[in-house]
């Protein structure tokens, strides 16, 4: 039986394994920033995409209802671009679209 610990262990060898958060914990030999790793890394990355989750919605909450999902889903994918060492996940055209494919699923019942 596999416990959250070791799935997250699991993440952080594979998939994970380059992926930063945004706490700097030093200078590379170019004199770049060296960005926390690990599981507090990982910490940071989902505090920071929950927090542009928050902020997209807010944007696009005074909108007429039918158009505001897909500002929130443009907001959001913009806003993460921003910081592409830590967020980047896809590119922009497959975000949108499986966005809005897991919208009509979940209107379709």
């Amino acid at each position: 039986m596999t416990t959250p610990r070791d799935e997250i262990q699991t993440y952080l060898t594979t998939i994970g394994r380059n992926k930063v958060g945004f706490s700097i914990t030093g200078r590379n030999a170019e004199g770049k920033p060296v960005y926390i790793g690990g599981v507090l890394g990982l910490l940071e990355r989902n505090t920071m995409r929950y927090y542009l989750a928050i902020d997209a919605y807010l944007v696009a909450y005074s909108l007429p209802p039918a158009e505001q999902f897909e500002r929130r889903i443009q907001e959001w994918y913009a806003s993460t671009e921003r910081y592409a060492a830590q967020l980047h996940e896809m590119e922009q055209n497959a975000y949108l679209e499986m966005k809005r494919k897991e919208m009509r699923r979940q209107q379709q019942g």
